[in-house]
């Protein structure tokens, strides 16, 4: 029962980080000067796959904890 809890508590906490980097990652880079926005596609990237890895390791609890 212990074990199941912090493996659940140390699961949630790696989604929330993962997932507040991917969102950040996906953001628009603004200019300071010219307050321009730039697309940056390779953080966006990374953001995507940043997001696939918080659903897998969902995934992972879910089947886990029910299974």
């Amino acid at each position: 029962m212990i074990v199941k809890a912090l493996v659940t508590l140390m699961g949630l906490i790696c989604v929330i980080i993962v997932s507040t980097i991917s969102c950040a990652l996906m953001q628009d880079i603004v200019d300071p000067v010219t307050k321009r926005r730039v697309k940056d596609n390779q953080a966006r990237m990374y953001g995507m796959i940043g997001f696939v890895i918080s659903a897998a390791i969902v995934f992972g609890l879910w089947h886990y904890l029910f299974k």
